[in-house]
């Protein structure tokens, strides 16, 4: 709904819609607030990492838009911005989950991805601009020119850097007056930073993938740790699907492609092809805390074959290159525990717990070393410490059942 409430004669236009914007304001700010109060709500439950910004557009703006409408010959006048919030991210696709989760909760009227059409020797910034309709009960009243609607624009960190440099210099300037050196300073500056932006994200896509991989190698092992009833832990039984490599404009060195490769393999059960390429990683030079990285890897291949002795040594070069690697040394309180060295087990995931005692796979293997041990106490104690610190995870809450089994017995 728009209003275009008529004008008394016997007052200036100006006047007169000053009255009424200050009529109407309050209701404007207070849809403005319960807006980005909601929107604040459905971003907190995702990862993403945003920023807010949200205005009334002053009086003075509106009036200056009206008139630069009727300058330009725009019928009907329909100003859709009069409430507007601007949601920073640092990634694309941040930006792009953020559209679609607007999408998916409000009615959205219009969407308009500034800059898609621009040719690439022109220079402007680009977002994302999504008209929101706002519930028509939460006004008394309308703006003239306006309604309940409210404008949202989405944008990286390096697009509103650009935005507001481009406000103040071509905007709110007399663009005519650039000479073309400028103007190709311009085009250049808004080509690397729109050429930053996607390789920022070809960055993190190859962080994710990296990630994703590491995981898998986490999981084979952790399959390979059974239950004292011979079966493997629940939940872990993951189909190893291949994983593709991203492609872009990134280019990786000879020690990344070799990891990549490493892990890829690892991920899809090919341990000794995996062992193969570590070991030709570790021929190389590489910086202590990569080489407990790599390591730590090849122990996990290594325990996931059966071949415990050369898994421990492996945890132990590990901790040598460096001492605060969690992973390795819980890798290598496992193997004790199936090299049936108890002792060392429980010390390992004892010193593991005192450096950053909310892992919850750590109290729950060394649950499983208690109940190696036959010692349900401390076994039910530590499954209960897992079940806190994540309470949906499936292998602590069966073991637990299975311990109040044996205690009820």
């Amino acid at each position: 709904m728009v209003s275009n409430t008529p004008l008394k004669p016997s007052v200036s236009e100006r006047e007169q819609l000053q009255l009424l914007y200050e009529r109407y304001r309050p209701t404007y700010e207070k849809n403005l607030m319960r807006l980005q109060k909601n929107i604040r709500k459905l971003l907190l439950k995702t990862d993403i990492n945003f920023n807010i910004k949200y205005r009334l557009k002053s009086f003075d703006s509106y009036f200056q838009k009206i008139l630069r409408y009727r300058q330009k010959g725009i019928d009907p006048l329909i100003i859709n911005d009069v409430i507007g919030l601007r949601i920073i991210c640092p990634f694309l696709e941040d930006v792009e989950h953020v559209e679609d989760l607007l999408r998916s909760n409000f009615k959205v009227i219009e969407i308009e991805h500034k800059h898609a059409h621009k040719a690439v020797t022109e220079f402007s910034y680009e977002a994302v601009h999504l008209t929101l309709e706002l519930p028509e009960e939460n006004f008394n009243g309308f703006i003239p020119y306006s309604g309940q609607t409210c404008e949202i624009q989405l944008r990286t960190i390096l697009q509103d850097a650009w935005a507001e440099v481009e406000h103040e210099l071509i905007y709110k300037a007399n663009f005519s007056l650039l000479n073309e050196p400028i103007k190709r300073k311009l085009a250049s500056l808004n080509a690397t930073l729109t050429l930053s932006d996607i390789i920022f994200q070809e960055i993190r896509d190859y962080q994710k993938e990296i990630q994703i991989l590491r995981e898998k190698c986490h999981d084979s092992m952790t399959e390979k740790i059974s239950f004292p009833n011979g079966n493997a832990i629940p939940g872990n039984g993951k189909e190893q699907a291949p994983v593709e490599v991203p492609k872009g404009i990134i280019s990786r060195s000879k020690i990344e492609k070799q990891l990549f490769d490493a892990l890829e393999a690892h991920s899809q059960h090919r341990y000794k092809t995996a062992i193969q390429i570590y070991t030709q990683i570790l021929k190389q030079r590489l910086k202590p805390p990569i080489r407990s990285i790599i390591y730590n890897h090849r122990g996990m291949a290594y325990f996931v074959m059966g071949e415990y002795e050369k898994a421990l040594t492996d945890f132990d070069r590990a901790l040598k290159f460096d001492s605060q690697n969690l992973r390795a040394l819980n890798n290598r309180g496992s193997t004790y525990r199936m090299l049936k060295k108890y002792d060392l087990a429980l010390k390992d995931f004892q010193r593991s717990l005192e450096m950053d005692g909310y892992q919850h796979e750590t109290y729950h293997m060394r649950a499983l070393t208690y109940f190696d041990l036959m010692d349900y106490p401390n076994a039910l104690n530590d499954c209960n410490k897992a079940l806190s610190l994540k309470p949906d995870y499936k292998p602590s809450a069966a073991l637990k059942k299975l311990i109040a089994s044996r205690i009820n017995f």
